[in-house]
């Protein structure tokens, strides 16, 4: 449920029993948020990592050539044969 604020408190008022009985349940809810976003955020900055490492040096000086007469000999697992470009998409 939702936490519903008190927004029209005034000098004189008292607090009640139900007043901090809300409060408290609004503390627990949004602890329990935070500790369920702290895991997500965990997690997403694992995911960024892996594909930053994965990307290894911006992708530059990837790049590696060799004269094939034929691919009969690659057994590709990954990517695919741009057939246009005449080069191994990985």
């Amino acid at each position: 449920m939702a936490y519903n604020a008190k927004l029209d408190w005034e000098f004189d008022d008292d607090i009640t029993e139900h007043d901090v009985n809300r409060w408290e349940k609004g503390i627990d809810d949004t602890s329990r948020l935070v500790t369920l976003h702290d895991a997500a955020i965990q997690t997403l900055q694992i995911d960024v990592k892996t594909m930053k490492d994965a990307l290894f040096n911006n992708l530059n000086n990837n790049i590696f050539s060799g004269n094939f007469s034929t691919l009969n000999d690659v057994v590709l697992t990954d990517g695919w044969y741009d057939e246009t470009g005449k080069r191994l998409v990985v």
